[in-house]
């Protein structure tokens, strides 16, 4: 194995990282520092004081469906307690585990808080502090040495979800390099799949409240692990229960909430959209679809028919491997359900190279069933995007940019940094700038990227809070603020809240916000638009100032005074008007016909698997699913050592009749392999985890705080989804061995 830091090593000096850090790591629960919630000030009274005491207002930004409201108290400029705002209905008082810890990931002594200049080799670690001016005027230096040398596409931004803040994220960022005319990054690693399947038959993503879960008599949870992703959808499900709904758990993992379902179907990975148009052929043959409602707001209801005529329950058996029971039971309980249902769809599925065929196939379930507008308790729920009217495009600086610029999909990084991609084999990238993530724990087909990384003549810039596996490979290293340290909007994308975000503290020693730094660089460039001088406050109003209903009477007063404020957005699709061509919902769409796809929906079967590529799987036999653990959101939180103690060494979950062929027993160390790498974990043996051939291990560990300097990403797959580009981590194939 390659000799790495050990990761117990790693995170032991971070045991005095606070000097008050919260307690309890292991579930749910508010934690306030013995403090009772009536307490806390009431949401909306601006900087009350306790004492000494300080209480802020502050909203989780990371890449979570949730988007926490918090309660921040602070003594003497620092952060003492962190809470969730027991007044918003959707945090609860109760955020989830992760940030219990957010006081030891603040003040981490192992915060980047200074620039630093490489000075061993890349990947080495190695740096120096310089100044901030010293900083401007060598990355001002690099950039103009390649916009010279290849023109202005060499220059490349990699950002994604390591900060969802409407003003740190998706609009501020990306001026300098509209303005540039750097490569565009097409940042579709998470949801892209679905997101632009369902508006073939929807028109967009316009999704049910969360918060509605409870009034509706059916929930079925379709691909997603609710209690690691969006856990506070968990005590709406968990209500709707109480009040004797109907739970449906689709997944081929047995997840938390599969263990108080009352029907758990677990199909073989990317299988689904099999699994759905024999649902829709039983429901058919049934009788149970509601023809009335198909007839006046439906699109192509016999070619939907026609399509899950050739899927009869015996198909469908030896496609997705699960049993006839099963199959007629979900077709039964979803299509004899008259009064309300929810359809649930989750990510992992789509992270398939069938990825959109089989969300857009679950897509069509709800309006089979006539729940699509029916009332704010039925339909459907993927992302809700759809009710996102801040004015993100005109505050990005797009309208700067050439529509013709070189788009590259961060999916790929890998073999763009390698020049293999069309677009990079005459101009390379010369300069990438590294903000809101860390590629080499996050990325596809991540040993091309460490390739790529140590090229002499890329120069990086990686702009963090940590020195991460990325940040190593840096040239220059920039020291990034927290979300405690300046001001935000945030738009839940699950829930239906704007949500403000104002400093708690100071920036700690010389961080910036992404706004402030890329600002800075804008100007030492020599940019002198007068969008390079504005405020948080002054983009918060730009992108609230839009024309939408959903907006009404929201003011950034209104915002700083109440903290949250929940959009005025009714029943999806309630007067049944659908933005597709037809004004239909669309069970047949041309468009999908003119990009070359099944104008309906249909089965491939994965690239990589049984039916996909039969040589291949018998070389691998085993997909591996790497989904999200509850402990860390993507590779954040890794170096924070009570959540590295709970995770524990890097695991894979594998069924008992895998382990015994292999004769591989719990606990022992396992090498998980296939062409594109290998990497070493600690086998855990469950077959109530994962079915034959399915092994499961969690995403996105840092890979120099593994076992052997790998994650998972040394394994998964680059090529990119049939619909939106998007990631394909689960079409992976792997053998495990015993090391």
């Amino acid at each position: 194995m390659k000799n790495v830091l050990d990761r117990r090593q790693f995170v032991a000096v971070a045991g005095a990282a606070s000097a008050v850090a919260v307690a309890g790591a292991a579930g749910c629960a508010p934690q306030t520092d013995g403090e009772k919630e009536s307490d806390l000030p009431a949401t909306g009274e601006e900087g009350a004081q306790e004492g000494d005491a300080v209480f802020k207002h502050n909203t989780c930004p990371r890449n979570c469906h949730d988007t926490c409201s918090l309660i921040t108290k602070v003594v003497d400029g620092k952060i003492v307690s962190i809470a969730g705002d027991p007044d918003n209905p959707i945090t609860a008082g109760a955020p989830c585990v992760k940030m219990n810890h957010y006081i030891n990931w603040v003040n981490h002594p192992d915060r980047v808080l200074y620039p630093m200049r490489r000075t061993g080799a890349k990947g080495e670690g190695a740096f120096e502090r310089i100044s901030w001016d010293d900083a401007y005027a060598l990355m001002v230096e690099k950039i103009k040495e390649a916009v010279d040398q290849f023109g202005p596409e060499a220059v490349m931004p990699y950002s994604y979800s390591g900060n969802l803040g409407l003003v740190q994220n998706y609009s501020v960022p990306h001026r300098f390099f509209n303005q540039l005319g750097a490569t565009k990054l097409v940042r579709n690693i998470c949801s892209s799949a679905g997101s632009a399947a369902i508006p073939y038959t929807y028109g967009n993503n316009l999704g049910v409240d969360p918060e509605k879960y409870v009034d509706t008599n059916l929930y079925v949870s379709w691909g997603i692990n609710e209690s690691a992703t969006n856990v506070h959808s968990v005590k709406f499900i968990k209500e709707m229960k109480e009040k004797g709904g109907k739970l449906i758990v689709v997944n081929p993992v047995r997840t938390p909430l599969a263990n108080f379902a009352d029907l758990h179907v677990r199909p073989r990975p990317g299988t689904d959209a099999a699994l759905a148009l024999g649902v829709i052929n039983l429901i058919i043959e049934g009788g149970n679809h509601d023809a009335a409602y198909i007839d006046q707001y439906c699109l192509g209801f016999d070619e939907l028919k026609a399509k899950a005529a050739e899927y009869p329950v015996e198909r469908v058996v030896e496609i997705t491997g699960v049993p006839e029971e099963d199959v007629r039971a979900l077709a039964d309980m979803y299509g004899t359900e008259r009064e309300s249902s929810i359809v649930r769809i989750g990510y992992g599925i789509q992270r398939n190279t069938n990825g959109g065929s089989m969300v857009r196939a679950i897509s069509l379930l709800p309006a089979l069933m006539g729940m699509v507008g029916k009332n704010d308790h039925s339909g459907y729920v993927y992302i809700n995007s759809g009710y996102w009217a801040a004015d993100l495009g005109g505050n990005d600086g797009s309208s700067l940019a050439d529509e013709n610029t070189r788009s590259i999909s961060i999916n790929q990084l890998g073999r763009a940094l390698l020049g293999e991609l069309d677009t990079t084999k005459e101009i390379p990238i010369a300069v990438m700038i590294v903000f809101n993530s860390n590629p080499m724990a996050v990325t596809s087909n991540n040993e091309l990227i460490r390739e790529g990384l140590q090229r002499e003549d890329l120069f990086t810039v990686v702009f963090d809070i940590f020195q991460t596996d990325t940040a190593d490979y840096a040239d220059l290293l920039l020291p990034a603020a927290t979300f405690f340290e300046y001001e935000d909007l945030n738009q839940d994308y699950l829930g239906f809240y704007l949500r403000y975000n104002e400093p708690a503290i100071e920036p700690q020693g010389e961080s910036k916000s992404n706004l402030e730094m890329l600002n800075g660089l804008a100007k030492a460039y020599g940019f002198t638009d007068a969008m390079y001088d504005e405020t948080p406050a002054d983009v918060i109003k730009k992108l609230i100032d839009v024309d939408s209903p959903y907006y009404d009477g929201i003011t950034y007063e209104r915002l700083q005074q109440e903290h949250w404020i929940k959009i005025n957005a009714s029943a999806p699709y309630e007067a049944k008007e659908f933005p597709t061509p037809s004004g239909k919902i669309e069970f047949y769409s041309e468009a999908l016909k003119e990009e070359g796809l099944d104008p309906v929906a249909d089965y491939v079967a994965p690239l990589e698997s049984a039916d996909g590529n039969a040589e291949l799987f018998a070389k691998y036999p085993i997909v591996l699913l790497t989904p999200s653990t509850k402990n860390l959101l993507n590779s954040q939180m890794n170096g924070v050592p009570q959540i590295a103690d709970l995770i524990g060494d890097p695991t894979v979950f594998i069924a008992s009749e895998d382990a015994k062929a292999r004769g591989i027993a719990d606990g022992d160390e396992v090498v998980v392999k296939n062409d594109r790498g290998q990497l070493h974990l600690i086998a855990r043996v469950s077959d109530t985890c994962t079915n034959p051939g399915v092994a499961k291990a969690h995403k996105c560990m840092w890979p120099k705080l593994s076992l052997d300097g790998n994650n998972v990403n040394a394994l998964t797959n680059d090529v990119l989804t049939d619909i939106g580009s998007n990631s394909t981590y689960h079409t992976n194939l792997v053998e495990i061995v015993k090391a």
